[in-house]
């Protein structure tokens, strides 16, 4: 899921910094970085969130027109759980369903619950940008 922001004047570095304290008040190992004009965070084994992957949340553009991105990584192919007889088989198709299951309702809980703390953020963050520092 991708958000825009327009007319803010966010400081993107102090916005990245607050992300990562929110990842990581939600029990995530974070890393984090800045590549070109682009900043990256990656953040996973939260024994709070099953989500059974990881997840990244990249920010990008100006303090006053920026967007954030973020997306759930877990390295499964996009494909049906039900389109492998052999493996249902295998292990139970009960179990396997249930585990994928409880991981995407923790990823929509998690969703939820970065969506709304963003927001917040962002409130703190209006107008942190120095117009000067960025020219």
């Amino acid at each position: 899921m991708e958000g825009r922001w327009i007319n803010k004047n966010v400081d993107l570095e102090l916005l990245t910094n607050s992300i990562v304290d929110f990842l990581r008040m939600l029990d995530f190992e974070i890393m984090s970085g800045e590549v070109a004009s682009e900043y990256a965070i990656f953040a996973g084994n939260s024994p709070n969130f099953k989500i059974g992957g990881y997840v990244s949340v990249t920010i990008q553009g100006k303090p006053e027109d920026f967007k954030v991105k973020f997306e759930l990584h877990t390295g499964e192919k996009k494909r049906s759980f039900f389109m492998s007889p052999l493996l249902m088989s295998m292990f139970g198709a009960g179990f396997l369903l249930s585990k994928r299951l409880k991981s995407e309702e923790a990823w929509l809980k998690l969703e939820k619950e970065f969506w709304r703390g963003l927001e917040k953020i962002l409130v703190q963050l209006t107008n942190s940008s120095n117009p000067m520092a960025d020219k």
